[in-house]
């Protein structure tokens, strides 16, 4: 019987903690529920960029360039007047191999959601010219996911287990944002 592949053990090991997030984040299917995922991912983001920003990247990992889209979302708050909630605390992770990828699964993991959140922002009157800056940018960019899988899947001695926990931790981190934001005024 073949091993199964690390994404799928990954998505097993992270699958509550996906599960938490996205009841939190939500449809929101008003302005204000709107509003409040824009200040709840502008805070994840900016952290989590922040760090990704000041990490040495392991060897094995140097060739891939994360995508930041924490000024898009800012644009996004400008367009509709709402000034950011004050950002996380980004995970504590090392700068290993395993760290990374566990952050990176989270992000580029979102951008798989992003087609279906562009459509929700739509019916609310957003695009790509005003309020839903990022989310346009990230549905057009489905093809990075593949990419990561192979570098995830090719990626020599690495625990799954710290990989997993580095998910985890990002997870918990977007949680705390959007906990933040769902408590602060639209």
């Amino acid at each position: 019987m073949p091993d199964r592949s690390r994404r799928a053990q990954l998505r097993e090991n992270t699958s509550q903690a996906h599960a938490s997030l996205d009841r939190m984040v939500g449809s929101f299917e008003s302005l204000d529920s709107y509003k409040n995922y824009l200040r709840g991912i502008w805070a994840f983001r900016e952290a989590v960029e922040r760090k990704l920003v000041s990490t040495v990247w392991p060897e094995q990992c140097d060739r891939w360039d994360a995508e930041m889209f924490s000024n898009l979302i800012a644009d996004d708050l400008r367009d509709l007047d709402v000034t950011p909630q004050l950002s996380v605390d980004a995970p504590v992770l090392d700068q290993s191999p395993e760290a990374l990828l566990g952050v990176l699964y989270v992000l580029e993991g979102s951008v798989l959601g992003a087609r279906v959140l562009y459509k929700r922002a739509q019916k609310l009157g957003f695009d790509g010219d005003f309020g839903a800056r990022h989310l346009a940018v990230q549905s057009r960019r489905s093809d990075r996911w593949p990419d990561f899988l192979a570098l995830l899947e090719s990626a020599d001695s690495i625990d799954m287990e710290r990989v997993a926990n580095a998910s985890r931790a990002t997870f918990k981190t977007a949680e705390q944002a959007f906990r933040q934001a769902s408590h602060e005024p639209a």
